[in-house]
């Protein structure tokens, strides 16, 4: 699976960076970016304890179509890689959630989570062919599949890693990138519960980090 991906990642780079290319006179923005995010799904939920830093890695490369002369108003299509990490209370042991009510005791209670994401945006800017620097202002929607995750526990008595965690396999969520240049605020709403569990409803994902766009 893992190969089919790689292979799959290389197409999809290659074909971009060589259209571009090959018609220096058709204005598009293949763009690789890079966002580090700051993860949460507290939600609201008074129960749930968040501690460390819970966060998001992304790399991947959104696909540019114009959809004006001027490229300044296109459609994106992309396709990414994303490595999570969430440290909180909510404990999962033996397909069960619960909150653990004394923390002091824990020293790692963490979901770690990979996906491939698929975003779709549409974009506004103020650049042009031969001008680099520019304000954007990237508004949409990222589907993603999870490929793996794993809990690890970790307290006076316990030690233990578990898979095939409940997190929800299929991840959809409102995204706006707003910036000048290589920096840009992002921002991520999930609108779908965060955990396929049905006791566990209001949890949903929100992220909030910085997004860097290479090339």
């Amino acid at each position: 699976m893992f190969r089919k991906l790689y292979l799959f990642f290389i197409l999809f780079f290659s074909n971009a960076i060589f259209s571009q290319v090959s018609n220096p006179d058709f204005y598009r923005e293949d763009q690789f970016y890079l966002s580090i995010y700051y993860n949460s799904v507290k939600n609201g939920v008074d129960q749930l304890k968040e501690n460390k830093f819970s966060s998001s890695l992304n790399l991947g490369l959104i696909r540019d179509f114009p959809l004006n002369k001027s490229g300044k108003f296109s459609l994106g299509l992309g396709l990414g890689l994303g490595i999570n990490s969430l440290n909180n209370n909510l404990r999962f042991d033996n397909n069960i959630l619960s909150f653990n009510e004394n923390t002091q005791d824990i020293q790692k209670n963490k979901y770690n989570y990979t996906e491939l994401q698929f975003p779709l945006e549409i974009r506004l800017r103020n650049s042009s062919i031969d001008k680099y620097r520019f304000w954007r202002l990237y508004a949409g929607l990222k589907y993603s599949r999870i490929i793996d995750s794993k809990f690890k526990f970790e307290n006076s008595s316990q030690n233990y890693i578990q898979k095939n965690t409940p997190i929800n396999q299929e991840q959809l969520g409102v995204t706006l990138n707003v910036g000048f240049n290589t920096w840009n605020l992002g921002i991520y709403k999930s609108v779908r519960p965060f955990f396929s569990n049905p006791d566990f409803p209001d949890f949903k994902l929100f992220k909030l980090g910085l997004v860097f766009y290479i090339l």
